[in-house]
C-alpha cells in the first residue's frame, strides 16, 4: 500500500507541471486554443516538415512557404521520429519531453519532490522564455539540459554515467552551435577531458549528418562560414536579445564592430566562467558560460534564454557570494523571465526607428547581461575571490 500511494503521489506531482505545459501551448501562440487543443507549434511544425523531407530525400532547406530550416543535416536526422506522427501526438510528446527535461535541470540543482513540481510548474507559467519554447515546439530546454546534465554538479538519477562526460555538450553543439561554449569553458577551466569529449563528440555527430545527408549538411555550413545563418534579417528584431541584435538596432546595420563586440563578450563570458570555477562556484561558472553562449550569438531569441531558470536557482542558492553580485543577477533573471522588450511594437524593421525609451526597453537586459559578466569577474578577481581561491 506504501509503493501504491509512494507512485500515485509522484504521478500527481508530475502531471501538475505537465498539465501546465498542455495549457500554455495552448493560449501562447496566436492561434492556439485550449479547448479544443489546438496548439500553434510552428517549430514543431517544421521538424516534422524536415523529416518527411529527409525520409522523402527533398530539400530541407526549402521552406515551403513556412518557417525555413536553420540548423545542420545532423540536426535534421533528428526530426525523423517526428514525421510518423500526426500533429497532435507529436506536439503531446515534445511537451512531455521539454516538461522532463526542465524537471531534469531542477533536480540536478538539487530540488525533488512537491518543490520539484512547484518549481518546474512555476518556470512553465512565469518565465516567458520557457513559455514561448513550449508555445512555439522549440528545443531551447534541451540545449540547456543537455549541458546541465552533462557538467553541472549535483543528484542523478543514475549513479553512473553511461557515456563521459561532455559528450551530451558536444552532440548538443552539432544541432545548434552555441553550446560549444559550455564545451570551451571546460576546457579552459582545466576540465581537459569533458572539453574533448564534447568536441570529438561534435565531430562525430557531424560527421554522421555528412555522411547521411551530405549535400545538406555541406549547404548548411557553406553558408554559415560566408556568414548567413537562414535569417540574417531578423537581427534586428526586438526578441533578438544579443549583443549584435543590439548594435544593429542602435546602429541601423550589424556591422564589423558588432561581431568584434560579440566576440569580446564571448571572451569577457568565458573568462568570468573559469574565474567562478576557479573559485568553486561550479554551478554559477556553467550557468555564465550559457548566458555567454546567448550573449554573443549573432541571433539568440527571447526563448533561447532559458538559461534564466538554473541561473535564477543558482543564484538564489549561492548565499556565499558577495550580495551585491547575486541580487544584481537575480534582479537581471527577473527581467528575462518577464521579457517586458516583447511587449514592444516589432516587425517590417520598426526597431530602427524606435524612440529612446524604446531602445532602454529593449536594450537594457543585454547590458546587464554584460555586467553580470563584467562583475563576475571583477569579484573573482577581488578580496572575495582570492580568499575563495587560497582556501
Amino acid at each position: 500500500m506504501n509503493d501504491w500511494r509512494r507512485w500515485r503521489t509522484r504521478v500527481l506531482l508530475a502531471a501538475v507541471p505537465v498539465l501546465a505545459a498542455f495549457v500554455i501551448a495552448g493560449i501562447q501562440i496566436p492561434g492556439s486554443t485550449v479547448v479544443p487543443w489546438q496548439p500553434n507549434m510552428l517549430d514543431l511544425g517544421v521538424y516534422q516538415r524536415v523529416g518527411g523531407l529527409v525520409l522523402s530525400g527533398g530539400d530541407i532547406f526549402d521552406p515551403q512557404g513556412q518557417l525555413p530550416w536553420i540548423y545542420p543535416g545532423f540536426a535534421a536526422l533528428l526530426t525523423v521520429p517526428f514525421a510518423f506522427l500526426p500533429f497532435h501526438l507529436a506536439a503531446a510528446l515534445w511537451l512531455v519531453l521539454c516538461t522532463a527535461a526542465l524537471a531534469a535541470i531542477l533536480y540536478r540543482l538539487g530540488h525533488t519532490g512537491w518543490r520539484l513540481s512547484l518549481l518546474t510548474t512555476a518556470a512553465i507559467v512565469l518565465v516567458q522564455p520557457v513559455r514561448d519554447t513550449l508555445g512555439f515546439g522549440q528545443l531551447a530546454i534541451f540545449l540547456v539540459a543537455a549541458a546541465v546534465l552533462d557538467s553541472m554538479p549535483g543528484p542523478r538519477l543514475l549513479r553512473r554515467r553511461l557515456l563521459p562526460e561532455g559528450w551530451l555538450v558536444g552532440v548538443a553543439t552539432a544541432v545548434k552551435l552555441t553550446p560549444a561554449v559550455v564545451a570551451a569553458y571546460n576546457f579552459l577551466a582545466g576540465r581537459r577531458k569533458p572539453g574533448l569529449v564534447a568536441f570529438f563528440s561534435f565531430l562525430a555527430a557531424t560527421a554522421v549528418g555528412f555522411a547521411l545527408l551530405p549535400a545538406a549538411s555541406l549547404e548548411y555550413w557553406v553558408k554559415l562560414a560566408s556568414g548567413d545563418s537562414g535569417i540574417n534579417s531578423g537581427i534586428v528584431f526586438a526578441s533578438n536579445q544579443s549583443v549584435l541584435g543590439m548594435w544593429n538596432r542602435l546602429t541601423g546595420e550589424p556591422s564589423r564592430v558588432g561581431l568584434l563586440l560579440s566576440v569580446a563578450v564571448v571572451v569577457l563570458g568565458l573568462v568570468a566562467a573559469v574565474l567562478m570555477h576557479r573559485c568553486g562556484e561550479v554551478p554559477l561558472a556553467l550557468s555564465l558560460a550559457g548566458l555567454t553562449s546567448l550573449l554573443g550569438s549573432p541571433i539568440s531569441w527571447s526563448h533561447h534564454y532559458v538559461w534564466v531558470v538554473p541561473l535564477a536557482v543558482v543564484l538564489w542558492q549561492a548565499r556565499g557570494l558577495p550580495a551585491y553580485l547575486r541580487w544584481f543577477g537575480l534582479a537581471y533573471a527577473a527581467w528575462v523571465a518577464v521579457a517586458p522588450f516583447m511587449w514592444l511594437r516589432s516587425g517590417d524593421n520598426v526597431e530602427l526607428g524606435y524612440a529612446p525609451w524604446e531602445q532602454v526597453v529593449d536594450n537594457i537586459g543585454i547590458v546587464a547581461g554584460v555586467l553580470l559578466l563584467a562583475g563576475s569577474v571583477a569579484v573573482a578577481l577581488g578580496p572575495w575571490g582570492r580568499a575563495r581561491r587560497t582556501s
